[in-house]
Order: C-alpha cells, then sequence, then structure tokens
C-alpha cells in the first residue's frame, strides 16, 4: 500500500501544479513548477522502486541521464504549450498543422529517449525493476497528460 499512498499524493501535487503549467506565461515559473514535478517524479521512483545500494549507485546516474534527454523533448513541450496560448483561440489552420506535427514528433522522440536509455537500465537493474520503472514512468506522465488536458482547452473550430 506503501506505493499506492504515494500515487496519491504525487497526483495531489502534479494536478495541482499542471493548471499552472499550462497557463502562466512567466517562462520563470514554468521552469520551475517543471523542476517540482522533477524532483516529485524522483522521489516517487525512490520510493517505489524498491532499489538495494548497489542497484541504485548504477541505475540514479543513468536517470539523471535519461531525464536529462527527456527534459529537452519537454522543452519542446513547454514551448508548444505556449505557442498553443499565444495563438489561442484564434489558431489558424497552418497553426494547427504545425502543431499537431510537433506534437507527433514529440511524442516520437520520448519513446526513442526510452529505446535509447534502454540497454543501460537494464544492464543497471534486474529486468523485474526495469519493467517496474517503466511502469511508475507511465503512470506519472499518465498523471501529467491528464492535468495538462485537463487544463488546455480544446481548439476553436468556428463550427
Amino acid at each position: 500500500m506503501k506505493g499506492k499512498n504515494s500515487f496519491v499524493v504525487l497526483v495531489t501535487v502534479l494536478l495541482g501544479a499542471l493548471p499552472a503549467l499550462a497557463q502562466v506565461s512567466d517562462t520563470d515559473l514554468l521552469q520551475q513548477l517543471r523542476a517540482d514535478i522533477q524532483a516529485d517524479r524522483q522521489a516517487l521512483v525512490a520510493a517505489n522502486l524498491g532499489l538495494t545500494d548497489d542497484e541504485g549507485d548504477a541505475f540514479w546516474p543513468v536517470y539523471r541521464e535519461y531525464r536529462n534527454d527527456m527534459s529537452k523533448v519537454g522543452d519542446r513541450l513547454q514551448n508548444l504549450i505556449q505557442d498553443y496560448a499565444d495563438a489561442y483561440p484564434n489558431v489558424t489552420e497552418d497553426q494547427a498543422k504545425a502543431m499537431v506535427d510537433e506534437m507527433i514528433a514529440i511524442r516520437h522522440d520520448e519513446l526513442q529517449v526510452r529505446k535509447s536509455h534502454l540497454s543501460k537500465f537494464r544492464k543497471a537493474l534486474p529486468e523485474t525493476k526495469v519493467a517496474r520503472f517503466l511502469q511508475i514512468e507511465n503512470k506519472i506522465d499518465a498523471i501529467v497528460n491528464l492535468g495538462l488536458a485537463d487544463a488546455i482547452p480544446l481548439v476553436e473550430t468556428g463550427g
């Protein structure tokens, strides 16, 4: 139950912060919110992965590299959200096309980052812990995506 309680806490924290992430135009505040979410993410991984000292020594450097690469993709998502906020509610057809293409590219690149780090995680951890780590990541991402989906209004279609 300990892991379940950690996820409840994370849901509360993330869902409280994400509307601000999606709606605020202050870049410094957005960066701070993202840093807070990352700290919560790392704490949740630590609390739920159950690493031995040796596993932790091998895992955490790979994790930091992985999150650094994912953060670069996250920068693109933040820019896309900001572009959408700047254009909303008058998004043109060309803007909509560019945003859709960028969103697809971002999701592709997230998967590429995961794939590129998988062998490193497999060297650091037993396969069951790699699977558990990816489950934890997927749950956190689902929470983040839910918060963003709730905070970001749908494109106006004029019809």
